[in-house]
């Protein structure tokens, strides 16, 4: 049997419908083209131990980058199915007390195998951490 892949946005309504996407929040605010652009809102849910003033935890940073790349993949019309293979991070700055922005593109794909980079912005354009991820597509 054939897998099929479902119509529409569904695939990416699914992403951000998720339990774990909604705990932290994401939004999915555009994706097309091998490209997609998440939001982790603000939240003091997200922060490290101390208080308002301290950064948000590179756990919450992570999952952004992993969703951010999985809704880039979805964007592709040969995708059936996905899961992360791998992930590389680097943390460039905190993120204080702003809403995180991920823009993940789609660098290279093969039969079975993707490859992505994602930035992370905060509010005022300062990059908080990149990435680069593996996909597994069918």
């Amino acid at each position: 049997m054939d897998a099929k892949r479902p119509s529409g946005r569904a695939p990416l309504d699914t992403i951000e419908q998720a339990p774990f996407a909604q705990l932290l929040g994401f939004k999915i605010e555009a994706a097309d083209n091998g490209e997609a652009r998440l939001r982790l809102p603000f939240s003091e849910r997200l922060l490290n131990p101390g208080g308002l003033e301290v950064p948000i935890h590179g756990g919450a940073i992570a999952a952004l980058i992993d969703t951010a790349a999985c809704a880039a993949i979805w964007t592709l019309p040969e995708t059936v199915r996905s899961a992360t293979v791998s992930m590389s991070l680097n943390f460039t700055g905190p993120g204080i007390k702003s809403d995180l922005i991920a823009d993940a593109r789609v660098r290279r794909t093969g039969r079975r195998i993707a490859s992505l980079s994602v930035e992370v912005r905060d509010l005022t354009g300062t990059l908080v951490a990149d990435g680069l991820v593996t996909y597994k597509i069918a």
